[in-house]
C-alpha cells in the first residue's frame, strides 16, 4: 500500500514537472498570440502584460492592408504541399527498392543516401542555384520546389518501416501475378500510412520554415513565401512589434493546424519501424 502511494506521488510530481516544462516551451507562442492583439503601448510599456488590457484587431488589419501576406501564404502552401507530395513519392519508391529488391552494391547506395543527411544544405546552395538558374527556373514555383524533393531522412525512415512488412506479402503477390508497381500502390502504401504521415509532417514543417532558398528563387514580390515576407516586414516595420507578431501568427497557423489534425499520425509515426519482425 505504501509502495503504491509513493508511486502515485512520483507520478504526480512528474506530471507537474512536465506541465511546467511544456508551459516554458509554449510560452513564446502564447505571448506572441496575445501580443498580436495588444496596442503598441501595451507591448513596449514599462509593465509588460501577458493578457491584453484591451483586445484590438488593428495589427491584423494593418498586416492585411499593408502587405501581400495572403499571396505569400498561398505561395508557401503551394510550394510546401507540392514539395511534400513529390518528396514522399520519391522517398517511398527509393525505400521500396532498398527493402524488396536485391541488386549489386545495394548497401553502398543506401549508405551514400544516408550520408546526404550529413551534408548541410548551405554547402550545395550556390551550385544548386547556378543549376536552377541555367534551367531558367528563377521566379517559378518549380524552382522553389525542386530543391526539396530529395530527402535522405525520408528514405531512411520509410525504408525502416518497409523492412517490418512481411516478405511473404511480396512473394504471395508475385505468385498471384501482381506487378511490383501494383504491389507498391495497393498493398505497401496503404499499410504505410503511419510512417508516411510522420514523414509528411516532418517535411511540411521543414519546407514551410525555409527562408534562404525561397529568397534566392524569388526576385519578384509576388513570388515571395511567407517567411521571406516576414523578414521583409521586420526590416520595414522594425518598431511595430504588434504588426510583426500578427504576421507571425498568420504564418504559424497552417503548421499549427496541420499538427493538431495529424497528431495521432505523429504519435504512430514515432514508433513506426522501431520493431522489426
Amino acid at each position: 500500500m505504501r509502495r503504491l502511494k509513493n508511486k502515485k506521488i512520483k507520478s504526480i510530481i512528474f506530471q507537474i514537472f512536465f506541465i511546467f516544462v511544456g508551459l516554458i516551451i509554449a510560452f513564446p507562442i502564447i505571448y506572441s498570440v496575445s501580443a498580436s492583439f495588444m496596442k503598441a503601448t501595451d507591448i513596449v510599456g514599462l509593465n509588460p502584460r501577458i493578457i491584453p488590457k484591451s483586445f484590438t484587431l488593428k495589427n491584423y488589419k494593418e498586416v492585411l492592408e499593408s502587405t501581400n501576406i495572403i499571396r505569400q501564404v498561398f505561395n508557401s502552401l503551394l510550394i510546401t504541399v507540392m514539395a511534400c507530395a513529390l518528396r514522399l513519392l520519391v522517398a517511398a519508391l527509393a525505400a521500396f527498392g532498398f527493402s524488396f529488391y536485391e541488386f549489386p552494391f545495394k548497401k553502398l547506395f543506401f549508405y551514400l543516401t544516408i550520408c546526404t543527411m550529413l551534408i548541410p544544405g548551405e554547402a550545395t546552395l550556390l551550385t544548386n542555384y547556378e543549376t536552377v538558374s541555367k534551367m531558367h527556373m528563377v521566379n517559378t514555383y518549380a524552382g522553389s520546389i525542386i530543391m526539396f524533393i530529395g530527402s535522405g531522412t525520408s528514405v531512411f525512415i520509410i525504408r525502416q518501416y518497409f523492412l517490418t512488412l512481411p516478405k511473404s506479402l511480396h512473394e504471395a503477390a508475385v505468385i498471384d501475378g501482381c506487378s511490383d508497381f501494383r504491389f507498391f500502390c495497393t498493398i505497401v502504401m496503404p499499410l504505410s500510412k503511419p510512417v508516411l504521415s510522420a514523414a509528411a509532417i516532418n517535411g511540411f514543417v521543414q519546407i514551410w520554415n525555409q527562408y534562404i532558398w525561397p529568397k534566392l528563387m524569388a526576385t519578384r514580390t509576388e513570388m515571395f513565401t511567407v517567411q521571406v515576407g516576414l523578414a521583409q516586414l521586420n526590416s520595414t516595420q522594425g518598431s511595430s512589434y504588434g504588426v510583426i507578431l500578427a504576421a507571425a501568427v498568420i504564418a504559424l497557423l497552417p503548421t499549427l493546424l496541420f499538427f493538431i489534425f495529424f497528431q495521432k499520425q505523429i504519435a504512430g509515426g514515432m514508433v513506426a519501424g522501431s520493431i522489426k519482425e
